[in-house]
């Protein structure tokens, strides 16, 4: 029997139905696909997150050589197991990922995830004006 690979409905389909506004559930230790954002601690800037699988597929059958592996990035940053952060996580669409990332690089306050910061002190300046 030929294992296929999941395909990129399935994988995103809890994902898409929260950009939907469908509210999915949420199951501790049943972590999904996606692009998300969390705080790692009170008052910190928002934290770019996804979760991903990753798996090797036969050039020649398109068969799953290994198992599909889901993995997650925080802040860039390979982390060991998704479930330990899926609770914490805020569903976002692939564009504010991308913008929160890039927005991080360029605010030097939003580089520190673990020191509270109050934007309100200091105004930020609008996007594409440095």
């Amino acid at each position: 029997m030929m294992r296929q690979p999941s395909t990129f409905s399935e994988l995103y389909r809890w994902h898409n139905a929260a950009m939907a506004g469908k509210n999915p559930p949420v199951h501790d230790g049943e972590p999904q696909c996606g692009y998300f954002k969390r705080r790692m601690i009170k008052g910190g800037p928002w934290v770019p997150v996804r979760i991903f699988v990753e798996r090797e597929i036969d050039p020649e059958t398109g068969e799953l050589a290994s198992d599909e592996v889901l993995c997650i990035e925080v802040e860039g940053i390979r982390k060991d197991d998704p479930a330990d952060q899926w609770t914490y996580l805020k569903p976002i669409s692939r564009a504010e990922f991308n913008h929160l990332t890039d927005y991080r690089l360029r605010d030097t306050r939003m580089m520190d995830p673990y020191r509270p910061i109050d934007l309100s002190e200091q105004p930020t300046p609008p996007q594409g004006v440095f």
